[in-house]
């Protein structure tokens, strides 16, 4: 996945979270963009987001960060 991609994967994660109130468990992403996206690419795209505290956790529990 290039960096032009990335990006785009992570404001489609941004809407989901939107589209949820905010929150979601990683199995519900995985869910929403299986079979196009793959875990692992998931997997970047939301550490990347936790790099640029986009997301919190509670437990389990993903948190955008709105600002």
């Amino acid at each position: 996945m290039n960096d032009f991609q990335l990006e785009n994967l992570i404001k489609a994660i941004e809407s989901c979270f939107k589209q949820n109130y905010c929150a979601l468990y990683f199995e519900d992403l995985v869910r929403k963009f299986r079979p196009e996206i793959t875990e692992d690419e998931l997997r970047t795209a939301v550490k990347t987001m936790f790099n640029r505290k986009q997301l919190a956790t509670e437990g389990d529990l993903f948190r955008l960060i709105v600002k």
